[in-house]
């Protein structure tokens, strides 16, 4: 079979172009560093921009722990300031959360050999006026819907009451 020199280049320059935007797109993301120290296990709340109550951070970190031991899940709850001030400035909060969640390695990878990650991080960026529910690969897509909602229902609904403690602790 003959093909043409054309061909071939036309071949070359399309596999050459997406090499270089694969490498482009991991060299990116492996550049983008999110300044927030990783929490210890079993630490499920880091609120520094001081949105709980003690009272609310106990209970998330019983319901954090109860998740964790019963269905190997953790949960993540952290507030901050902004965004701007770890290294997302201009960033959407899906890139930030999405990088911090890989960053941090929520979760477990695998159990029994089986792709499994299903933790789950909630991060709030106060000046930013932002929220979001960032799922492990576990989850697929299968709970994008649920996310939206406990983000509608329970925490975005109170935090325009200014409720911030309830909002989070309703949304865990």
């Amino acid at each position: 079979m003959l093909i043409s020199m054309r061909g071939l280049l036309t071949r070359f320059t399309w596999l050459t172009a997406i090499i270089l935007v694969g490498a482009f797109f991991a060299t990116t993301a492996s550049a983008v560093r999110i300044t927030l120290d990783r929490p210890g296990d079993r630490e499920f709340v880091r609120d520094q921009a001081d949105m709980l109550s003690p009272q609310s951070e106990e209970r998330i970190k019983q319901l954090a722990d109860k998740l964790l031991t019963e269905k190997a899940t953790p949960i993540i709850v952290i507030t901050i300031e902004s965004m701007a001030n770890h290294g997302g400035a201009d960033m959407r909060i899906e890139t930030f959360t999405h990088f911090l969640f890989d960053q941090w390695e929520i979760g477990i990878r695998e159990i029994n050999g089986q792709q499994w990650n299903t933790g789950i991080l909630l991060l709030v960026s106060r000046e930013d006026r932002k929220a979001r529910i960032e799922l492990g690969a576990g989850w697929a897509r299968d709970k994008d819907n649920l996310c939206q909602q406990i983000m509608d229902e329970q925490i975005i609904s109170r935090f325009k009451t200014g409720d911030f403690d309830g909002g989070i602790l309703a949304g865990v």
